[in-house]
């Protein structure tokens, strides 16, 4: 974690950013563990520079831009960073003990906020200058890093977003391992994390399917369903409009539910999944169940039937809630259930050490 001596808003981040000739050897996509497991070498970095700066991922046509800052604790504990997913206290634990270890922090916390168009102004002016660095990796996703200019533009850009309330999009075991630290040291004044803020209209939103493996009772399980489901058979996947799909016995099924949802964190459609059927129909406990496979929604699905036609077990499809459901969620200080959603593209761990 960064020290610095204002304590609102967002600020420039005192760090060192990779160089293209070391890159290949620190920049990782963050994993699962939400920390960079390699060793950085601090050769491979620049000198130590204080300032806000602006990253962009492209692959192709597709390119997604934030600004990486230095974002006070207080903002996450006071409310002006909110999150919405809750998280599993051995995974925090571990980063604790991981964030003891390394001290340097390389892993960014990818936060959202509704476009300010003074902010998205100084992006492009930035965007048109000289980068500090550009390289491609083995993925073939190009990084490009651009420093903001000191002064004027730093200052309206930190104005524009400090002004914003922000939304975890990635990070959330990151942030309760920083603040846990944070605590245990007794909340020295000061303290940042290191942040890549995005517009809400940047990046895509995903889902995450739940496979529970077998055997299931493929008859108990659908006359359960149909007492609070309308569950309509179908050829092929369905289409995202009911509540999930489901595959069973060889076949797919449209499963929409019969009646209006609850509000908040309650009526999204994993947490009617677990409340109304993993959990009271299969006896499934969410996420820490062996019995539950959770796969991001990128992963093949003739991959995962396969393996529901091998031990005979159950697959629910699941789309990911609208990014609007995840601002209310926040809002009303509610966390969904770990393993809701994700977001992608993520920023890339290793290109800025603090």
């Amino acid at each position: 974690m960064t020290q610095v001596h204002d304590s609102a808003g967002v600020r420039p981040l005192r760090c060192r950013v990779v160089r293209e000739p070391g890159a290949a050897a620190v920049v990782s996509p963050l994993n699962e563990a939400d920390a960079a497991v390699r060793a950085l070498d601090s050769a491979a970095y620049g000198n130590t520079r204080e300032a806000l700066f602006v990253y962009r991922l492209r692959r192709g046509g597709d390119e997604h831009t934030g600004v990486v800052g230095d974002v006070p604790v207080e903002a996450f504990v006071g409310g002006r960073v909110r999150g919405h997913e809750s998280v599993q206290p051995q995974r925090v634990a571990a980063l604790v003990h991981h964030f003891a270890a390394t001290p340097a922090r390389s892993e960014p916390v990818a936060l959202l906020h509704r476009a300010d168009p003074e902010a998205c102004r100084v992006v492009a002016e930035t965007s048109g200058l000289e980068p500090l660095v550009r390289f491609t990796g083995p993925d073939g996703i190009e990084h490009t890093v651009w420093e903001v200019p000191a002064g004027e533009a730093t200052d309206r850009l930190a104005t524009a977003l400090g002004a914003s309330v922000h939304y975890i999009a990635d990070g959330h075991h990151r942030v309760a391992a920083n603040l846990r630290a944070w605590r245990s040291a007794g909340q020295p004044p000061g303290t940042g994390l290191l942040c890549v803020i995005y517009p809400m209209d940047g990046l895509r939103l995903a889902a995450f399917h739940r496979r529970v493996t077998g055997p299931v009772d493929a008859a108990h399980l659908l006359d359960r369903l149909a007492e609070g489901f309308t569950v309509r058979p179908v050829d092929d996947p369905p289409p995202p409009h009911g509540c999930f799909g489901l595959y069973l016995d060889g076949r797919w099924y449209d499963v929409a539910l019969v009646g209006a949802r609850p509000p908040g964190a309650a009526g999204l459609d994993v947490a009617i999944l677990q409340d109304r059927v993993l959990g009271p129909v299969l006896g499934i406990v969410p996420v820490a169940d062996p019995r539950l496979v959770v796969a991001p929604a990128s992963t093949p699905l003739a991959e995962l039937t396969g393996r529901v036609d091998e031990d005979r077990g159950a697959l629910f499809t699941l789309r990911p809630p609208a990014l609007d459901d995840l601002v209310a969620v926040a809002d009303r200080g509610e966390v969904m259930m770990p393993k809701t959603t994700y977001f992608e593209p993520k920023p890339y761990a290793g290109i800025f050490l603090c």
